[in-house]
């Protein structure tokens, strides 16, 4: 039984050892805007800094992180949005979002040249979170958004 058990360990250490990045919690304080852009690298992603932002996108949809409650670059709280303007809306389309569909909040803003439909998701940095939590976030606001986007005419199916 040791013969089999001893192996499988090593191997689990090894897998853990060879993703160390995503195992790790998150800084004390929260994370950096170069280190959320440093993450979001390591998923593939493009990832550019502008101000206090971070830009970058997935499935066809551009998309932020903000930083908030930020403490000498340290943010403990960070805020995915994407926006989206659509010269003419679906009536009732953000707020049928809002109505049935969870995690992804919507609002409208009028503008001479359309209206501006954007969404925003919310992740608190909690003390032990890690970046594979981190990553669980991102991929679940990447994998909606677009939903989002179809749902105001954003994205028009063929």
């Amino acid at each position: 039984m040791s013969r089999i058990v001893l192996p499988v360990v090593v191997a689990m250490a090894a897998v853990l050892a060879a993703s160390p990045g995503l195992t790790q919690p998150l800084p004390a304080g929260g994370p950096t805007a170069q280190e959320i852009a440093g993450w979001l690298r390591q998923q593939g992603l493009d990832a550019v800094i502008e101000s206090d932002q971070v830009r970058s996108g997935a499935n066809g949809v551009a998309w932020d992180l903000t930083g908030f409650d930020c403490t000498a670059g340290r943010c403990q709280s960070w805020q995915f949005s994407a926006g989206f303007l659509i010269p003419d809306m679906p009536a009732g389309a953000v707020d049928r979002w809002n109505q049935q569909r969870r995690y992804l909040k919507g609002f409208e803003i009028e503008r001479a040249d359309g209206t501006a439909a954007v969404a925003q998701y919310d992740v608190l940095v909690t003390p032990g979170m890690t970046w594979e939590a981190m990553t669980e976030h991102m991929r679940l606001f990447a994998s909606v958004v677009p939903l989002f986007a179809l749902e105001v005419g954003a994205i028009v199916e063929e």
